[in-house]
This record gives C-alpha cells, structure tokens and sequence, in this order.
C-alpha cells in the first residue's frame, strides 16, 4: 500500500503505490483517484482501506481535485463534517495546507510531482500537486510564500519532500513546452536537448528544487526520491498507461 511512509516528529507523511486495493483492470489495485475513469465505489473502498492504515476516518482524508492551476486552500475541522460530493464541489485546486492534526491532507499524481511541505514546531503542513503547467506558473513558491504569510515562518524553517514522479529521462515535451520553462529562467540543467534524444526532455525535480531554494527553502531541508513513476510497475504512470489507469496519494498530517 505504501510507497513511502515515515514519521518525523509529530509529522508523519506518505505516498502510496498501486497495491493492495480493490480496484480492477487498468486500475489494479489502489486507484485513489475519482476523475480518470474507475468505478467510484472502488475508489471510495480503497480510500476507506488507506485511511484505516492511517488510523483515521475516511472523513478526515482531504483530496482535491487538481486542475494544473495554483489554487490551494486551508483545511479546517469543519471540513471533515461536508459530504463527499461537498467536498468535490469545493476542493477543486492543487495544494491544501492545514493546521489542524489528525487531518490527513493529500493530492494525487500519476507522473506529476507531489510536494509536502512541514514545519512541525509551527504546526503547519501542506501537500501540492504540481504538473509541468503547475511548475511553470510558480505553484510551489506561491504556496510557500503562503505559509510564510499566514503563519509567519521563514521559508528557511520549512521542510520539503518530494515523492516519486516521472524522472527527465522519461518525460519528453514539445519544444513549445520547453521555451515556456526557458521563459521562466527553468533552464539551467532542467531542459535537456540532447543528441541521445528526438525532443527536448524536462527535468520537473531539478525545476522544483531550484524554485523551492530561490523562494528561501534551505538545500538541507529538501528531500527528493528518485524513484521514476513510468519506469516502476509498482507506481501508476499516466505517460506510461494512458489517462485511463490509477491515481497514487500523496499526503501528510499532524499528530497531536
């Protein structure tokens, strides 16, 4: 079920893998996500079967449906009372922070980076999907300059993790998505053009990396796995499997 799962403080975050589920087919077997074409039921059984890993209520897992924007919102106790369609009207956006513990927050990916964020004496964590539109629009500086705002931490005292994505050797773009990283100053290593390929390839770690220390996140304080969602059978991939197949979380939480 878990990819990755640790703790660290009060902190405790997580990604899952494709196994132990009870989805079918192209969604074998914990697709935990509602927009790519599973049976809802099976998303809503494999949602219940992660939150129980997690000791907690399947009301208390907080998912968004993402839209490649850079829209986040605060999760509160009250949350926890709306009724899953509730939920899917207002959790449309790509990042959801908290304050409140024992709220398990998490966004879903499939190829795409999934960013957590922590600053465990503040109490305060954050989960962001971000896409290559995602990146290029600046959601990750933007969401830390959020938290820097509403809970006047220094971005020197956040922790970041990133989870398995698609690594730049398998995520080859057109050259109008590689201008628009250019555009951006995302080029130094993060656009490859390389003999070895027929199209540009985009490093999405390296791009996160550098906006996060641009933004103040201390190189100390970033962690990124390096393990490739396309290349490993035990993650989902959309690049690999086409849109049609499951959706990994990743999330984190606050204990008391």
């Amino acid at each position: 079920m878990f990819g990755y799962r640790d703790k660290i403080g009060r902190v405790e975050w997580f990604m899952s893998n494709r196994e132990g589920g009870y989805s079918t087919n192209a969604y074998q077997s914990l697709n935990l996500g509602f927009y790519s074409g599973d049976d809802e039921s099976s998303v809503l059984r494999n949602r219940e079967a992660l939150s129980q890993c997690l000791g907690i209520t399947s009301s208390h897992l907080i998912i968004p449906k993402e839209v490649h924007e850079t829209q986040w919102i605060w999760v509160e106790s009250m949350h926890t009372r709306l009724s899953v369609a509730e939920r899917e009207q207002l959790f449309v956006c790509d990042a959801l922070l908290t304050k409140e513990p024992g709220i398990c927050i998490g966004v879903t990916t499939a190829d795409c980076v999934p960013i957590l964020l922590y600053d465990d004496s503040q109490r305060v964590v954050a989960a962001v999907h971000a896409g290559w539109k995602g990146v290029v629009k600046g959601i990750l500086p933007k969401v830390v300059k959020e938290i820097a705002s509403q809970m006047a931490i220094m971005p020197e005292h956040l922790n970041m993790r990133v989870n398995a994505c698609i690594s730049a050797a398998c995520f080859e773009v057109g050259e109008e998505v590689a201008k628009l990283f250019e555009k951006e100053g995302l080029d130094h290593d993060i656009v490859i053009r390389s003999s070895n390929y027929t199209k540009p390839h985009i490093d999405l770690r390296k791009a996160i990396k550098q906006q996060a220390e641009a933004c103040g996140v201390k190189r100390d304080n970033i962690s990124i796995s390096n393990e490739c969602t396309y290349d490993n059978d035990r993650y989902f991939s959309a690049r690999r499997d086409g849109f049609a197949s499951g959706r990994m979380v990743s999330g984190i939480m606050l204990h008391p």
